[in-house]
């Protein structure tokens, strides 16, 4: 892990923060944050039925939704569950069907609404398989190498409207893609 000490007391008790990731590294991060109770958006569709089961049986609070359907209700929900219980959020921040690595706006309105500091976190595996998806999932082997950035933390304040809601947005992807470019690099130089 890079970066995790710095983002101490973020995750936990008491200091809600919304993971931010991209779609590729879902299946990895969702098994790192496990130990951190949290609401988390999960696609509405068929698809995303089994993700949200899962994550029931890890104590995470699955919400339903995407940017084509109840999205903006999501992150309403969302807000709402981390005020009531001062728990963390994770959402994928290129949503759940793309464009990849680009990020939408679900992240930056939650983080608005509650105050709560996005946390850009990339992610790779080595040796891995990459699924023939619109992301390209990545799937570690048990015996990978995995590598999980945390970039500095973005706070976004709550009269943040418009075009600046837009600049957040693109300072959240700037900031995953580094987090991931770092990763990476980490990996293939053999570290940690």
């Amino acid at each position: 892990m890079v970066g995790r000490d710095a983002l101490r007391p973020l995750f936990e008790p008491g200091y809600p923060a919304i993971a931010a990731l991209w779609h590729a590294s879902l299946i990895y991060t969702l098994f790192y944050f496990r130990r951190y109770p949290g609401v988390i958006m999960v696609s509405g569709s068929p698809d995303g039925e089994w993700v949200a089961r899962f994550l029931k049986v890890w104590g995470q609070i699955p919400v339903r939704g995407s940017r084509h359907k109840g999205g903006l209700l999501a992150i309403k929900k969302m807000a709402d569950i981390m005020r009531q219980r001062g728990c963390n959020a994770g959402i994928v921040a290129d949503g759940s069907q793309g464009p990849a690595s680009i990020v939408q706006k679900g992240a930056v309105v939650l983080a608005r609404e509650t105050g709560a500091p996005i946390v850009p976190t990339g992610f790779a595996a080595r040796p891995a398989y990459r699924f023939n998806s619109w992301d390209r999932t990545i799937l570690p082997f048990p015996w990978s190498k995995v590598v999980m950035v945390f970039g500095q933390p973005i706070t976004v304040p709550p009269d943040a409207r418009g075009i600046f809601i837009e600049e957040f947005r693109r300072n959240l992807e700037d900031s995953l893609n580094e987090s991931t470019r770092i990763a990476e690099e980490t990996i293939a130089k053999g570290e940690p």
